[in-house]
């Protein structure tokens, strides 16, 4: 046989790997200049929001990059220790991505419930 036994777990590691950190470029390119919400920002609730929103978003993807970095580490290293501490680093990553994404739902949320909350006192007047 022409494939080395380790080969499926490199490759599959080398794929995963540059598939995240295309990904957390392409999420980091589309939050800075391919949606554009920032511009129908008129009040300081929607600019503090925005600047808020851009931050944390910044944060996940650099964490998301930063997982496919490891990913290629121990692509590139093999089975051992460095292996297991940088897959073990992925696993808090991801779940740290999760808990952010978690209180960026919670975030917007907020930020609804306000925004609507200043409409309806508007309205009222």
């Amino acid at each position: 046989m022409f494939i080395k036994k380790g080969f499926p777990m490199f490759a599959g590691s080398l794929i995963l790997a540059v598939t995240l950190m295309v990904f957390a470029a392409w999420l980091q390119f589309n939050e800075q200049r391919g949606w554009g919400d920032e511009d129908d920002c008129k009040t300081d609730l929607d600019k503090q929001y925005h600047k808020r929103r851009s931050r944390s978003r910044r944060r996940t993807n650099l964490m998301v990059g930063i997982c496919g970095l490891l990913i290629l580490i121990a692509a590139f290293v093999g089975p051992g220790p460095v292996w297991i501490a940088a897959w073990l680093c992925v696993l808090l990553c991801m779940v740290t991505v999760i808990g952010l994404a978690a209180l960026d739902v919670l975030r917007t949320h907020r930020y609804q419930n306000a925004k609507m909350q200043k409409l309806m006192n508007q309205r009222d007047r």
